[in-house]
């Protein structure tokens, strides 16, 4: 029987959402790692769909599809995107190269990675790509929909982590929103699902890109913000034509 060791570090990314400035601050933050995981949402909302896939697949990240990644290349309607979402996804569709279409055409809405004990998806484990998990009560019932220690999400743009009953809390799902630096330990007997939060376009208050450093072999999960050229982005939307919200919000963390 071969043993497979897992990597000491991994950088866990989501909803970069075309933000090339913000994807590359995260970049240079981090350093150097063993490898990239992305949560999806690759494209949508922002000004460089096609630069921000090149540079994840020069990372060889391992990416799931998010609901932005599917609509913007027509496999999945955009009926249910509110205006602003669906007019970005629209000219996202118009602006993609084939070779970025292609790796979105490509993407899994789930994927497992069992060396790790980890389970990665965009929504939820149940709704891969529409539903949001922002409460105890929703993940509560996820937990019966992935294997592994860990499931990893974005979608909702907002870094929070949950847990199962332990030993020591035994009363429920127990939840903890992390700020930036803070480092949760994976106790063994416990199961727990995170939210990476956003890296283009946070929505917790915070402009600054967020990303996680996952230690699989420590069973440590640290929490990060990084600042970036905010102005620059919302300068490439105006060029672009995309909604006056959708700008405006970058710099408000909304």
């Amino acid at each position: 029987m071969v043993t497979v060791t897992p990597p000491s570090k991994i950088c866990l990314i989501a909803d970069i959402h075309s933000n090339l400035a913000a994807l590359r601050a995260v970049v240079q933050d981090a350093g150097e790692v063993d490898a990239w995981w992305c949560m999806g949402d690759l494209v949508g909302y922002g000004p460089d769909p096609n630069e921000c896939v090149e540079l994840l697949a020069e990372l060889g990240a391992i990416s799931v599809a998010g609901n932005h990644d599917a609509g913007s290349i027509g496999k999945l309607s955009l009926g249910r995107f509110n205006l602003d979402a669906r007019l970005a996804a629209a000219w996202t569709g118009t602006v993609l190269s084939e070779s970025s279409a292609r790796i979105l055409d490509a993407l899994e809405e789930t994927c497992a990675e069992d060396d790790c004990g980890a389970f990665l998806v965009h929504g939820s484990p149940s709704d891969p790509l529409w539903e949001y998990i922002t409460s105890a009560t929703q993940a509560e019932h996820n937990f019966e929909a992935f294997t592994g220690d860990i499931c990893f999400c974005g979608h909702s743009h907002v870094p929070i982590v949950f847990a199962t009953p332990g030993q020591d809390d035994p009363e429920g799902v127990a939840q903890v929103v992390p700020a930036d630096g803070e480092t949760i330990e994976l106790a063994g007997d416990r199961r727990y699902l995170a939210n990476v939060g956003s890296v283009g376009q946070p929505r917790d208050g915070d402009p600054r890109a967020s990303y996680v450093m996952f230690e699989p072999r420590a069973k440590l999960i640290t929490y990060y913000r990084v600042a970036y050229q905010v102005e620059r982005t919302q300068g490439r939307m105006e060029e672009a034509g995309l909604p006056a919200f959708l700008i405006k919000r970058l710099a408000l963390g909304r």
